[in-house]
This record gives C-alpha cells, structure tokens and sequence, in this order.
C-alpha cells in the first residue's frame, strides 16, 4: 500500500507541473498572438491617415530670354522662401517654326506634405536652370499661370491651334459610295476635334497633327509619391504567424500533456502490490 500511494503521489505531481507548465506556455502564445493582431490593427488605422495630402499648385506659363530663345531639358524648381518644394520639372518646346515657345510646368506641393511649403498666398519663386526667375507666384491649389521673362523680353504667348477646315459637301452630291471610295465625314476629317486637356496651357483648344507638347500640370510629381502606409500583405502575414504561434503552441501543450500520461502510467505499481 505504501509503494501504490507513493507512486500515486509522484503521478499526481508529474501532472500538476505538467499543467502549470502548460499554463505558462499558453498564456505567452496568446499574449504573442495578441500583441501581433494589435500591432496589425495600429498599423492599417495609420496608413490611410498618412496618405493624406493637400492638393499641390501646379506652376506653369511660357519662358522668354531677350539673349535668346531657352532651349527644352533646363531643370525647374519651386521654392517657397528657402524651402524646395517643387521639383523634376524641365522646360519643354511647344508649336512648330516661328510660332515655337519654351514652357514649363511644375507641381509645388502643400504645406500638409513638406513642412514650410504651400500655404494659401504663400510667395512661389520659379527657378529655370541656374536662374531665379523675377516674377514669382502665389501658392494656391490647382494651376496657376506664371510666364517667366529675361532681360528685356516680353511674356511669350502660348500658341493655340485651329482645326484643319473640313471640305463641305455640295447640296446633290451625297449618295452611295462607290467601292474603295471614303465615305464623306470618315476617316478623322469630319468627326470630333480633340482639344489640349484641362490645365495644360491653351487647355480647351483644338488640337491638329501634333499637338501641343507641353507637360500636362499635376503629372511631374505622380511617379514620386509612392502614398506611404504599410502593405496589407504585411497584415496578413502578421495575422498568420500570430495564428502559426498559437497553433504550434497548443499541438505543444497536447503532446506534453500525452507525454505525461504515459509517464504516469509507468509509475502504477503492479496490481499484486497494492
């Protein structure tokens, strides 16, 4: 009878530390798993808030040089006192033979994406090159016109362009085409005119063979946004540890706990001495 009790007694202890160690093994797995399902929350409330940016001015006009004509590819900045706040524009080239202008446009972001940048009414000084150009503008969402002059030179209008006039059929002569005949108002000629784009100099006039060739406002700074926040693949990969953690950590505890059950039926006594 002594024998069975102290085999009994060693059993019931083997199970109790067994279990606290249990225990303690799951209480860290769900505390790792809670803290990385809190950390994935934190970050997906975090990554819409830091995308969010005011709207950038778009600076844009003609550039004239009484020395002579700016040729296209001269860097362009913007600053806002000495703070850059714009910057990856080029001059460029628009309209054909004599009426050829050089402009520019560039995106001068808010004050909400870099500290001391565009507030409303803020002074925007243009840099063209080496050179600051004297007239400067004025910070405000959306376009904003501004042709830069050199020297002595007068502000260069942006050249429009008119549509190639369509031939206007005479009264009698509609009817059926003959074969390989175009079809009178097919083929572009008499359709729809496409215009230069909303924002871009000249916007809403039409536009023939070409086009005007000036950046479009608000395009500059697009491919260096990249928006911010943390990927919601990162989420998900946290989410799924924090499960893989607590999975591993109970098929843990269910093999310790066989482990033990096993080891205790080892310590029983024969049952001829009990």
């Amino acid at each position: 009878m002594t024998l069975s009790r102290t085999c009994r007694t060693l059993g019931m202890a083997v199970k109790s530390r067994t279990q606290d160690e249990t225990m303690t093994h799951l209480r860290g797995a769900f505390v790792a798993a809670a803290a990385a399902v809190a950390g994935a929350v934190a970050l997906l409330a975090a990554a819409p808030a830091s995308a969010q940016f005011d709207p950038p001015s778009t600076v844009f006009g003609s550039v004239a040089d009484s020395a002579g004509p700016v040729p296209e590819g001269l860097p362009v900045e913007a600053y806002i006192g000495d703070t850059l706040c714009g910057k990856d524009g080029k001059t460029e080239y628009t309209g054909e033979g004599s009426a050829r202008v050089t402009v520019y446009a560039i995106d001068v972001v808010a004050d909400s994406q870099i500290k001391g940048c565009g507030r409303s009414g803020a002074e925007v000084r243009i840099k063209i090159g080496d050179r600051f150009a004297p007239q400067t503008a004025r910070w405000q969402p959306g376009p904003v016109q501004l042709d830069v002059t050199f020297g002595s030179a007068t502000p260069a209008p942006i050249p429009t362009f008119t549509p190639t006039p369509t031939r206007t059929p005479a009264p009698g002569a509609t009817g059926t085409p003959a074969p390989g005949q175009a079809t009178p108002g097919s083929g572009g000629q008499g359709g729809s005119v496409a215009t230069i784009p909303a924002g871009s100099p000249g916007a809403g006039s039409p536009v023939t063979g070409g086009g005007v060739t000036s950046a479009t406002p608000g395009q500059q700074n697009a491919a260096g946004d990249d928006g911010g926040g943390f990927p919601v693949w990162g989420v998900i990969v946290l989410v799924l540890g924090a499960i893989a953690a607590v999975g591993g950590g109970a098929g843990w505890v269910l093999a310790r706990n066989r482990q033990s059950a096993s080891d205790s039926d080892d310590l029983d006594p024969p049952g001829g001495l009990g």
